[in-house]
């Protein structure tokens, strides 16, 4: 049930037919856990928070630095050094104080800390920057039987995908865990190629849109598709997956 200043707050949304009341109680209703506060997460939690989804988990073990500020807009130079959980949880209950907003300081290190936290949602979205907590999210979510809104972002380019446990690929179909050398290795290369400031930004919302069609159910979410955005030719390129049924994490023999 909405209060009288909820729908002064959401009133362009409500305006709209496909989300209307019922939408947006559906939201405030709903729960998802966000994995990772930097610079996908700061989007994606303003953008959850400003919308009304009813309780967000963040899960990020990290502090502040100096060169998180010039991609993640939920901090400033004044937090350096501070813990970014602490940050975002002050300030998404400053912006919505109808949300409930759960911190966990915490990294995720391994399938038994992403299950105790992950089952108290309906849903997770990955806004890591290493493989290896991707391959922990993935495979927990899977474990658990909860969707998984991903994205990622290197240089210019950014990915999303989404990860309906069973039905869809999983990270492991289309990228299958190796050795841990080689994963941190992966990581490494990840950071040294550098991110554009914009385009977590861009990539960001589009996660939050689909979490939001599928909280309220409405439009058509990436199903077995990967959305590709190249941000210096404004291009779009959606190239379509295929579960694969041995896979070690979602096959059909898990």
């Amino acid at each position: 049930m909405l209060s009288r200043d909820e729908f002064e707050r959401y009133d362009r949304l409500i305006k709209i037919d496909k989300i209307g009341v019922r939408g947006q109680g559906k939201l405030k209703s709903s729960s998802v856990v966000v994995v990772g506060a930097g610079g996908l997460g700061s989007p994606i939690l303003l953008y959850l928070t400003a919308m009304g989804v009813g309780r967000i988990g963040i899960v990020e073990g990290d502090a502040v630095s100096i060169s998180n500020l010039g991609r993640q807009v939920l901090y400033n130079s004044e937090d350096v050094g501070k813990d970014k959980v602490v940050l975002a949880s002050e300030r998404l209950k400053a912006l919505n104080p109808y949300v409930t907003i759960d911190s966990y300081k915490t990294w995720l290190t391994d399938e038994d800390i992403a299950k105790r936290i992950f089952e108290k949602y309906e849903a997770v979205i990955d806004a890591t920057d290493n493989f290896e907590t991707r391959y922990i999210v993935n495979k927990s979510a899977v474990a658990l039987n909860k969707p998984v809104f991903v994205g990622a972002v290197g240089r210019f380019v950014g990915q999303v995908l989404n990860i309906f446990p069973h039905k869809t690929a999983c990270l492991n179909c289309l990228f299958p865990e190796k050795d841990k050398e080689i994963v941190n290795l992966m990581t490494q290369r990840n950071f040294e190629q550098g991110v554009s400031t914009p385009l977590v930004g861009t990539v960001g919302t589009i996660v939050v849109n689909e979490y939001v069609k599928y909280a309220i159910g409405i439009g058509e979410n990436l199903f077995n598709k990967l959305l590709i955005y190249d941000s210096l030719s404004n291009e779009f390129s959606i190239i379509k997956l295929e579960r694969n049924k041995d896979c070690k994490v979602c096959g059909d023999n898990t």
